[in-house]
């Protein structure tokens, strides 16, 4: 898996709605009864690099709290601060705050497809960042329990792939819900679609 090789992955056209159609049938009732709600914006960033000549990518596991994204699976993100020039920096700053990475750490080589998260209301712009070596990584307690760096073969490994039953605030059950099954951690909702289109980018080169 080479540099270049990745390179031109992220210079393809987005697939977008192909990417997120596994999950629509689970996220129909949502978009339904959160309509009206306005749509803020956020940024998460992906980053990517090489280890031990493989390459890899972070997932944060958020700490717990009274919130919708209590203790999932995540990209290291948030919403703009007032002083954020652009989204792109948003991404970067909270890289920073949350998992140590400096702000003018990483190539920014794509930019995925929105997702938007009715349950939040917030409109995620996803970045892709590319590091030639491991960044030195230091999480905020208040905001990660744990980083899990991500083997990128394993995310394209179809033993990834499952359906699990997922329990979400209010009690509700999602059952068979499509997700990911990544360093024995179970990622679901938005981040899932974010990493199925990486992965479609990928598997289709």
């Amino acid at each position: 898996m080479e540099r270049d090789w990745l390179l031109s992955c992220f210079e393809k056209e987005l697939p977008g709605e192909a990417a997120h159609a596994p999950y629509k049938r689970y996220r129909q009732q949502f978009e339904k009864s959160h309509a009206e709600k306005q749509r803020r914006p956020a940024a998460v960033a992906i980053h990517l690099y090489l280890k031990n000549a493989a390459w890899y990518f972070i997932l944060i596991e958020r700490s717990t709290y009274n919130g919708q994204h209590s203790g999932q699976m995540a990209f290291p993100g948030g919403k703009p601060d007032p002083t954020d020039p652009h989204l792109e920096h948003t991404a970067r700053r909270e890289s920073l705050e949350e998992i140590g990475i400096p702000t003018d750490q990483g190539q920014h080589i794509g930019t995925l497809s929105n997702v938007w998260i009715p349950v939040s209301g917030f409109e995620v712009s996803p970045f892709v960042f590319l590091h030639d070596e491991a960044p030195l990584l230091q999480p905020d307690p208040r905001e990660v329990k744990n980083i899990e760096e991500v083997a990128l073969k394993d995310l394209l490994n179809d033993s990834s792939l499952t359906l699990k039953d997922i329990e979400i605030p209010g009690g509700q059950i999602l059952e068979a819900h499509p997700c990911f099954l990544l360093n024995n951690k179970v990622v679901w909702g938005a981040t899932a679609l974010m990493l199925n289109e990486v992965r479609m980018l990928l598997g289709e080169s």
